[in-house]
């Protein structure tokens, strides 16, 4: 095939993909709205409002003022456009829009809340176009809300014991915060970055611009839809981009063979979508970063570190999986795409596209590893090392420790830690387990850790196994089976010394159920009611 009927081909393929993509329906998200009078909180020193000058036409304003270098004691800034509330003195001002002259911003996170402009002592020179800016923000403005959140599923914590933070350090808006067994993210603040979805390990925040089972649908349809069209003339399988939309026309003219995907950010395509694009026939999948004008990243930093975890991550899985590892990665050029490895061909796979986030990741990871050949029957099953911060991996317990009270059981959120129903037995299901660290913080002993790992066998990676187990402590009156024999011990050594368990008899009832325990506290005279 000449190279420039194979050009030809690939250029034709692409745009029969791009057409079939153009039928599908995404589900629509909901919109946030913001409502503007253009009343706008300037804040600076003396030196600094003095520059300021008038306002345009439409924009009234009140300012906060402070004597030297920074503000003496604390302001806060909460709320975005049309809502700000500045806290200053304990007394609260209201504003729609906040023009910042500190010499550092007092809003310190990558990027700053919808309405806020920050025009210090670096920023003087952009001051009269700031104003402009100002005046074009009255009014009523819409935006989509990036997300969607299940706060069942939620690994953040669990009964007041702190787990899973990914989405609150990753977020480069601080739209996220604590509500200590949950979440809050604050839909006015969220910009769309979406890094929050990518990290999250149960996916209890998803992305909803697109939706997670639309992108995935969006993705097949493209590949499967150029496999189709390119099986005649002989093309190879398409490299997958992921680019954001101003990105979009320059990538699309840098790498013209590859199927070009635009979203809103592409820190927000975590691994279950690079793995099942894979899995479907892409032979590579690139995140599109060109950076910014200094050449520097321009997805914020804290967005860029767990997208790299999460890089990373996948990456060790499919190099465990005897896959070049950087078929999944970030590039700035064509010239990356070239040189870089690609998938072997395989037989592809046939799964729908569905909601579930590590659903979705098992069943193309499942579909990878099968095909790879690296499970075999008669070795012992491989096990991908992965980094620190992963969403996959183990919990090991300390048995010497370890009382099993079952407190982990009841806090895992995932179903990974489980009971032995009628004897005293602690399994776990590593399939399940996201790496939270619930269980380690609710662990009474300090028997707990968690570490980060993926079995490749899935049968085993599914299969109970027992972390801990013990005979169990039968009741001293009545023989029935209540407690284990290390809790019993434990109890009683951290009991010992205390006034209400001075006498033998009351140490006894420490041995016995419930039933026998009160029915023996009713015949004991010496207990008062």
């Amino acid at each position: 095939m000449s190279d420039s009927f194979a050009s030809a081909s690939k250029i034709k393929a692409r745009e029969v993909a791009y057409a079939a993509i153009e039928k599908l329906k995404p589900e629509a998200t909901s919109i946030v709205e913001y409502q503007s009078r253009g009343h706008v909180v300037i804040i600076g020193d003396t030196q600094a409002l003095k520059t300021v000058g008038d306002l345009p036409e439409g924009l009234t304003s009140e300012t906060i003022e402070f004597k030297g270098q920074s503000p003496e004691g604390d302001i806060s800034i909460a709320g975005a456009l049309g809502a700000f509330v500045v806290n200053v003195a304990n007394q609260e001002v209201q504003a729609d829009l906040v023009l910042d002259l500190s010499p550092e911003p007092l809003l310190s996170m990558a990027l700053k809340p919808p309405g806020y402009y920050v025009g210090g002592s670096k920023q003087q020179e952009n001051l009269q176009a700031i104003k402009s800016e100002l005046a074009d923000m009255v009014g009523t403005f819409e935006k989509p809300k990036y997300f969607d959140y299940d706060a069942s599923i939620c690994a953040h914590g669990r009964s007041g014991k702190p787990g899973c933070t990914r989405c609150i350090d990753a977020c480069p808006t601080e739209a996220i915060t604590s509500l200590i067994d949950t979440i809050k993210v604050e839909a006015s603040r969220c910009q769309g970055g979406g890094v929050c979805a990518t990290v999250c390990p149960s996916g209890a925040i998803t992305y909803a611009y697109p939706k997670p089972r639309d992108l995935l649908t969006h993705v097949r349809t493209l590949i499967l839809t150029y496999i189709r069209e390119g099986l005649s003339n002989g093309l190879s399988q398409p490299d997958l981009i992921f680019v954001t939309e101003d990105e979009q026309t320059q990538a699309e003219h840098l790498l013209p063979a590859a199927l070009v995907i635009s979203v809103e950010e592409v820190a927000s395509v975590g691994p279950e979508i690079w793995l099942s694009a894979l899995a479907w026939g892409a032979r590579s999948v690139r995140l599109f970063d060109l950076g910014d004008e200094n050449g520097s990243n321009r997805i914020p930093k804290s967005a860029r570190d767990a997208l790299d975890l999460h890089l990373e991550m996948t990456q060790s899985i499919l190099k465990a999986a005897n896959y070049p590892a950087n078929v999944v990665s970030v590039i700035s050029d064509a010239s990356e795409l070239i040189t870089a490895a690609t998938m072997p061909d395989f037989d592809l796979a046939t799964h729908a596209p569905i909601a579930g986030k590590r659903q979705s990741f098992y069943m193309a990871l499942d579909h990878l590893v099968v095909k790879s050949g690296v499970v075999k029957p008669e070795e012992v099953a491989p096990i991908a090392s992965l980094p620190a911060g992963s969403i996959f991996g183990e919990v090991l317990v300390d048995k010497d420790n370890c009382t099993l009270c079952m407190a982990c059981v009841s806090a895992c959120p995932a179903n990974a830690l489980q009971d032995g129903s009628e004897k005293p037995m602690l399994g776990f299901v590593e399939n399940n387990c996201l790496q939270c660290g619930v269980c380690v913080n609710t662990c009474p002993e300090s028997a707990m850790t968690i570490s980060p790992r993926l079995i490749l066998d899935q049968n085993l990676r599914k299969k109970p196994r027992t972390l801990n187990e013990e005979e169990p402590f039968c009741c001293i009156t009545c023989g029935k089976p209540f407690a284990t024999k290390s809790g019993i011990t434990s109890v009683l050594e951290k009991l010992s010394g205390h006034s209400m368990f001075a006498d033998e008899r009351s140490k006894s009832r420490l041995k016995m159920c419930d039933d026998c325990r009160v029915r023996d506290m009713m015949e004991d005279p010496t207990v008062d009611f």
